[in-house]
Parts: C-alpha cells; sequence; structure tokens
C-alpha cells in the first residue's frame, strides 16, 4: 500500500469523501437515503473499510505498536506514523459520520428547527461531542419529553 498511496492522499481522499457526505447530509438530512442509507451505512462502511486495511496493513508489516498504547507517551509514539495518523483521523470521520446521521434523523423526527439541526451537524462534523451536545440540548430544550422515545 506504501508505494501505491501516500498517508497524505489517503488522508485527503477520506477527509474529501466524508466533507461530500456531510454537505449533503446537512443539505438533506430529511431524505431517507441520505440519513438511513448514505451518511450511516455507505459512507461510514466504505472508511471503516479503509480504516480496517491500513490498519491490518500496519499491523502484517510492523507488528504490534511499540510502547503502552494506554499511556499518552505510548500513544503519541504510535501516532508518529502518517499512516497510523491518518487512519486514527479516517476512525474520527466514520463515528461522526455515524452520530450525524443519529441527529439528522432524530431532529427531523422531532421538528426540531433547520438552523438548530444544521448547526448540530455542522459542529459534528467539525467537533464531533460539541455538535451531539448541541442537538442534545436543543431536543431536551425544544421536546422535553423527547429522551424516553428515541429511535
Amino acid at each position: 500500500m506504501n508505494g501505491l498511496l501516500t498517508p497524505a492522499a489517503f488522508f485527503q481522499a477520506t477527509n474529501t469523501v466524508a466533507l461530500v457526505a456531510w454537505i449533503v447530509l446537512v443539505a438533506f438530512p430529511a431524505r431517507r437515503f441520505v440519513s438511513h442509507v448514505l451518511c450511516a451505512i455507505i459512507v461510514p462502511g466504505l472508511l471503516a473499510a479503509c480504516y480496517a486495511a491500513v490498519i491490518g496493513w500496519k499491523l502484517t508489516t510492523d507488528g504490534p505498536p511499540p510502547g503502552d498504547v494506554m499511556t499518552i507517551a505510548g500513544l503519541r509514539s504510535v501516532f508518529t506514523d502518517d499512516w497510523v495518523f491518518a487512519a486514527a483521523w479516517t476512525h474520527y470521520l466514520v463515528f461522526d459520520m455515524v452520530v450525524g446521521a443519529w441527529i439528522a434523523r432524530d431532529a427531523v423526527r422531532l421538528g426540531i428547527p433547520w438552523p438548530l439541526r444544521s448547526l448540530a451537524l455542522v459542529l459534528t462534523f467539525l467537533a464531533g461531542p460539541v455538535g451531539f451536545l448541541v442537538h442534545l440540548v436543543a431536543r431536551a430544550i425544544l421536546r422535553p419529553g423527547s429522551f424516553h422515545t428515541a429511535e
């Protein structure tokens, strides 16, 4: 893989795929195909396969990570490898998109106004947990009884 693709190109490709999907999700959150299939299954699945390929390749060529990855210093040493760093970023892209697709479905179902829904989605793309928190707060304020009816 190293000769066919660089870590920077992998990073750029995964980011571009995620960005395009996020634009579609923010623009069309009520479209079932977008929030239930494209951004909940297809794009996260594709990115997860890319992640798995890089991690599998790195484990088979380099062996297990050196040092203790349960410490900050150990984890930092693992992330000095550009391939591992790009794969780790892809991990974030996958999970943020799955959360974003859920936010889109939930916000549409609950009738959360588009400005708040869009803000939560954009923030989930840019700073995952912050966007999720914005959605939870909007949900609690605008639909107080909604927490027991999550899909």
